[in-house]
């Protein structure tokens, strides 16, 4: 089981429920107890982020930092996540999706990078769009890819 600690540095965005993110997150199979920290954060500190991790100069959704054999009190520590609230909320509206659905996609799609997976090469890719298809088809939300 996975849970989700979640932090939300946002005022005056919309941001799923707590809950969402549990549900989203243990629709993925892992067999252990698990943690994963998930950041709500600003453009600034998005941007911020990027720059620091990246080497970019610019707002992206999302980005994952898998941590690596980290164990407390017999919980393995997955790794972190920040999700831009304001970008993500206006994506959706961007690609016409529904907020819940781009921000079920996204959590998806961190926690997969967060898992190891990538879209590096058409191979990875589309395994990693599978997985996160198959899933969110679970939640009754159809393919994020279709726009």
């Amino acid at each position: 089981m996975i849970k989700c600690l979640l932090i939300n540095n946002t005022k005056d965005e919309y941001v799923p429920e707590r809950t969402y993110f549990d549900r989203w997150a243990n629709a993925i199979k892992y067999e252990n107890e698990g943690e994963v920290t998930i950041k709500i954060i600003t453009s600034y500190e998005m941007r911020e982020y990027n720059k620091l991790y990246k080497n970019q100069d610019k707002v992206s959704d999302t980005l994952a930092f898998p941590a690596e054999n980290f164990i407390i009190e017999n919980k393995v520590i997955l790794g972190d996540i920040a999700m831009c609230a304001k970008k993500i909320n206006s994506d959706s509206e961007l690609y016409n999706k529904k907020k819940i659905e781009r921000w079920a996609h996204l959590t998806i799609h961190s926690l997969l990078h967060i898992y190891g997976y990538d879209h590096e090469s058409a191979i990875t890719r589309n395994k990693m769009e599978d997985i996160e298809i198959g899933i969110l088809k679970s939640f009754n939300i159809f393919d994020p890819y279709e726009i």
